[in-house]
């Protein structure tokens, strides 16, 4: 009698496992699905980090992990530059649609002023900010941006994750 109780416990034990193993698998592999075909390329991970090669996503598919299209947001000095002030180009692509891309704009290192456009509905967004003043030689202007991607590709959708852009700088230049 406990020889067969032994038995069936195993028994049961292995379908608990199996079928465990199958509903895992089953459900990641639409995740992994996202990497193929170069897919990759186009993907980041929930800190904002493009892959570096297919099995990298494939991994973070497989273990459940958020995939979201690549989000990226770009800072570009205008080419006509004020004498003391700043002048950016500021564009952004894979963004939450509706949500707003912030660019802000410092003079030594302090807040000066901020310019907000939400993106569109096919996540993108672009707008050009500036900050000009009475020139004084030295000022030192930067300006960066920020959004919000769009949410996740994989199951389950996890909402949009921090977009940061780079910064750009530049010296004011006072004839």
């Amino acid at each position: 009698m406990q020889r067969k109780t032994a038995i069936a416990l195993t028994v049961l034990a292995a379908l608990a496992f199996t079928s465990r193993t199958a509903v895992a698998t089953q459900g990641n592999s639409a995740n992994a699905k996202l990497c193929q075909h170069d897919g990759w390329e186009t993907l980041m991970d929930s800190t904002g980090t493009p892959f570096a090669n297919q099995d990298e996503c494939v991994s973070t598919g497989a273990h459940r992990g958020a995939i979201y299209a690549l989000g990226a947001i770009t800072v570009e000095l205008c080419e006509d530059q004020p004498l003391d002030g700043i002048c950016v180009n500021t564009m952004g692509s894979g963004l939450e649609p509706g949500s707003a891309m912030i660019t802000t704009i410092y003079k030594n290192d302090s807040f000066v002023k901020f310019s907000s456009i939400n993106a569109g509905a096919d996540g993108t967004a672009t707008d050009s900010t500036g900050s000009f003043e009475a020139c004084v030689e030295g000022n030192l202007w930067s300006a960066n941006a920020s959004g919000t991607s769009a949410d996740s590709l994989s199951e389950p959708v996890m909402p949009g994750i921090p977009i940061t852009s780079n910064t750009v700088m530049r010296t004011s230049n006072c004839p």
